[in-house]
């Protein structure tokens, strides 16, 4: 090695152990005067970081993250944000292009990240820091007024429990979770709800909609809802759709090729379709590998589980249609 490098190399150890020195006794110095260093709580060694977007305006809302639980409350006091146990530069939580953004992928080791730009220095003072963090249970939780007009909800996770509750406005909500599951209550948007998950659940509770879609690879839906198109998908799991509206109005195509579809009273083997030309709405329910049931909406705490759907009743029957058109 030359003597140029060697000599480079020393001088970047010497700097840097000076420059933890300096952020120590800083630290000292702060915690002594009740000076705040940071933007971000540690107690019992579960972080808090809370942002006010008061001031801020924005239209969308973009969340990506990794493994962590995802929570949108709508119809708040107040616009902020609470993230819980991510390490100080291992989040961005910022407005762009009047878009909320919240991303989770940043990684000081990520050389990836570096390249791209996403990575954010804070200052060695955090690194320090974050090695006090021990909770492993990360967490975003958005609280949004309803006097915001948000556009679009976009939430990417890839293992989490995903939750929205309470907002009432013209709102598209694209939801994409890798692994867990995705719940919705009092939701009312003319645009449309979208959601699609490798392994887990879905739950519509009085979501209200123009055009709702959910698919799951691998476990169970259950929705309450109202809305001019509904389709439903599970490969391998049960789906129980209880209609807020008047099911005499919507066309049918329920296939459940491994069990029994039911509609209200009428239960039939594999496949129902019904269809009519006076009739604009449209429901599709189809489970690969479990059952399909649809009934009319039963008010109470907590949507019926599909797995009470009657025992078979009547003749049996592939495939019943109706055509008036």
């Amino acid at each position: 090695m030359k003597p140029v490098s060697v000599i480079f190399l020393i001088v970047s150890g010497i700097m840097i152990i000076v420059g933890l020195l300096v952020c120590s006794f800083a630290m000292v110095q702060a915690n002594n005067q009740d000076i705040d260093l940071y933007d971000m709580k540690i107690e019992d060694g579960q972080s808090k970081a809370e942002y006010d977007f008061s001031e801020d305006v924005f239209n969308r809302i973009q969340i990506s993250v990794g493994k962590c639980e995802v929570n949108v409350i709508c119809g708040a006091d107040e616009n902020k944000v609470v993230i819980k146990n991510f390490s100080s530069a291992g989040y961005v939580c910022e407005v762009q292009n009047r878009s909320l953004v919240i991303e989770d992928t940043i990684n000081i080791l990520d050389f990836t990240d570096l390249a791209q730009g996403n990575f954010r220095f804070k200052g060695f003072r955090y690194y320090l820091r974050d090695r006090k963090i021990t909770g492993t249970d990360k967490s975003v939780t958005v609280y949004i007024t309803d006097k915001f007009d948000i556009k679009a909800i976009d939430i990417t996770a890839e293992k989490g429990a995903v939750t929205v509750k309470g907002y009432d406005n013209g709102t598209d909500y694209n939801v994409k979770i890798t692994e867990g599951s995705f719940t919705a209550e009092n939701i009312n948007t003319d645009s449309m709800v979208k959601v699609g998950i490798g392994k887990g659940f879905v739950k519509l509770k009085e979501v209200t909609a123009n055009v709702i879609s959910a698919e799951v690879a691998e476990g169970d839906i259950n929705a309450a809802v109202s809305a001019s198109e509904i389709t439903l998908l599970s490969e391998k799991g049960n789906i129980l759709l209880e209609s807020m509206d008047d099911l005499n109005d919507f066309n049918f195509t329920l296939r459940a090729p491994k069990s029994t579809v039911t509609l209200v009273e009428l239960v039939r083997n594999g496949v129902y379709i019904a269809n009519d030309a006076q009739h604009t709405k449209f429901i599709h329910a189809t489970s690969e590998d479990g059952k399909v049931k649809v009934d009319e909406y039963h008010e109470s705490d907590e949507i019926e589980d599909v797995d009470t759907a009657p025992a078979d009743t009547g003749e049996p029957s592939t495939e019943a249609v109706t055509d008036a058109g």
